[in-house]
């Protein structure tokens, strides 16, 4: 399948009037909204299995054809003749007029996915100090979808429709994961809905303290996991930047011919390298914690102190260019007496 036949298929969270300006809010900055995207996902589930448009209707007109006869979230007056189901995931601004759908949440259990959310890290190693992150969390959010009816018959139709589409048929589906269109970059978010559920008993009640008009109830209980993603960018100035104080090569100007002299470098870097520039006048070799002068002739000398050397090239006064970078030396004179 092609990348631009992909793009074009329909997908079931489906830009609408009814929600076009929450889902515009779930592509532009609402990723911290866990139960506002959570239950608006499960809605837009629901409503393509039964939705005249939706990408399941066909599946479910096929294996559950008593669906067929829903008109799902249309005004009520276009047609008495359907039964207009309505699904949101909040009571206000819905008229009472079953049957309905509610989606509603338990709260949820915010669980970081690593030490504090952070998964990855990138360093773009720019003037700013650029930092980009990957903070991932996963949470368990507890979801009770409550439907509603005038009719014993209607109830165990809803009851029906809402344990198949969260049962049997979410293999042919969505395969247990709600996300958004494979299209959408930026965006790294599912919702995982567990392989099992529970169904409650139907309960009814008068409506309004009509005896003759009963409103049905049942309801749909799981616990779905709301997986985010989300890459970070933000500029991390460093509180303090540390300095290294200049080198100090503390050594004699002048040692006593076949006696051997320590002496110490202050604030040295790391890695270093020091030596005699003149191995036939004076050796110098390290000695735990301290360098030594190993005189072997009356003469001059300069002790050279390279930073990053590895090894002494063989001919040092070409150290300059090819054995590290000098970053400290003295002139030390080897005397008789």
């Amino acid at each position: 399948m092609t990348d631009d036949l992909q793009r074009n298929l329909p997908h079931f969270i489906r830009v609408d009037d009814l929600d076009k300006s929450a889902i515009a809010g779930l592509y532009h900055g609402d990723i911290s909204q866990y139960l506002k995207i959570t239950k608006l996902t499960i809605q837009k589930y629901l409503e393509a299995c039964v939705h005249e448009k939706g990408m399941f209707k066909k599946f479910f007109e096929r294996f559950a054809s008593f669906t067929s006869e829903f008109a799902v979230n249309e005004a009520f007056d276009r047609d008495d003749d359907k039964r207009h189901l309505q699904i949101a995931r909040y009571f206000s601004g819905m008229r009472e007029f079953p049957p309905q759908i509610f989606i509603q949440d338990g709260g949820y259990e915010y669980k970081p996915a690593s030490l504090g959310s952070m998964t990855s890290g990138i360093n773009a190693r720019d003037r700013n100090h650029t930092q980009i992150v990957r903070v991932m969390d996963v949470v368990p959010i507890p979801i009770e979808i409550v439907c509603a009816a005038t009719d014993e018959q209607q109830i165990e139709d809803l009851e029906a429709f809402v344990s198949a589409a969260f049962g049997q048929f979410q293999r042919f589906t969505c395969n247990y994961i709600l996300k958004p269109p494979p299209d959408r970059r930026g965006v790294y978010w599912e919702v995982r809905i567990p392989l099992s559920h529970s169904m409650s008993a139907k309960s009814h009640s008068s409506l309004h303290g009509d005896p003759k008009i009963q409103l049905w109830q049942a309801s749909c209980s799981m616990t779905v996991d709301f997986e985010n993603s989300t890459y970070i960018q933000y500029e991390a100035y460093p509180k303090y930047i540390p300095e290294r104080g200049s080198i100090q090569l503390n050594a004699p100007d002048k040692v006593l011919f076949n006696k051997k002299t320590r002496f110490t470098i202050a604030q040295m870097p790391y890695p270093v390298r020091v030596y005699s520039d003149n191995s036939k006048i004076a050796l110098i070799y390290v000695d735990k914690t301290s360098w030594v002068i190993w005189p072997k002739r009356l003469g001059t000398f300069r002790i050279l102190v390279a930073e990053g050397a590895t090894e002494v090239p063989a001919d040092p006064s070409r150290t300059r260019r090819t054995g590290g970078t000098i970053v400290a030396e003295k002139e030390v004179t080897v005397v008789a007496r």
